[in-house]
């Protein structure tokens, strides 16, 4: 692979905010005595606020009332803010950021959540770190599995797709990722690959850190 950028999804994947999220929707859920299933939690995570659940809505009781309080708990940039500097961090995010600031390679965040939200988790890092453009789903019309987000990160970058590797924790920013015509590499937080997103991805690693002699064979 001819890798001359990284775009980089945020929650789960830069950041341990999808588990945290996760239990937040149990504990709410509780209330209403519902459990939520895991093909729930697969569909939301990556997806850009706004995309059709309707199927969810029909078939688990009292989802309206759960997703209402937890449109204000999920994106609190306070509560996020609060958290102890790199108490967020995902296992190696820091080496592979300074790797690739070392390396002259650029980078971008490319999350469905907002611009200001991806800022507000990048400052609960304890040192500066080099990120290069951060691309929010509110920066965009159309969520993922839809390539947009990652085709604007390599457009502002200033890299062809081909040359671009997106590092994902979730369905559908893999699914982006192949429509986008770019590399990919899935790492592992909440979410158990199925068959499609096994078609989809090109390599598998087990955590941030596993990336760098990813990025080696390119760069050395």
């Amino acid at each position: 692979m001819d890798i001359k950028a990284v775009l980089f999804d945020c929650d789960g994947l830069m950041f341990n905010t999808e588990q945290i999220s996760q239990d937040m929707w149990r504990k709410e859920a509780q209330k209403y005595n519902v459990i939520l299933p895991q093909a729930f939690f697969v569909a939301i995570t990556g997806a850009k606020r706004g995309t059709d659940f309707s199927a969810f809505y029909r078939t688990i009781p009292h989802l309206q009332e759960i997703s209402d309080a937890m449109h204000e708990k999920r994106f609190d940039l306070a509560y996020w803010a609060s958290y102890a500097p790199d108490g967020l961090n995902m296992k190696g995010l820091v080496p592979l950021l300074e790797y690739l600031e070392k390396k002259g390679i650029p980078c971008a965040v490319c999350s469905s959540s907002s611009e200001k939200y991806v800022r507000t988790l990048l400052g609960t890092i304890s040192r500066p770190v080099k990120i290069d453009a951060v691309i929010g789903g509110d920066m965009v019309t159309k969520g993922k599995p839809d390539p947009e987000i990652f085709l604007k990160g390599a457009q502002v970058l200033h890299t062809a797709p081909e040359n671009c590797l997106v590092l994902e924790d979730s369905k559908m920013g893999i699914l982006a990722a192949k429509n986008a015509g770019m590399h990919s590499c899935f790492i592992r937080d909440t979410i158990v690959p199925d068959e499609e997103m096994k078609q989809a991805m090109d390599l598998e690693k087990k955590d941030l850190s596993e990336v760098i002699s990813l990025l080696e064979e390119s760069y050395g």
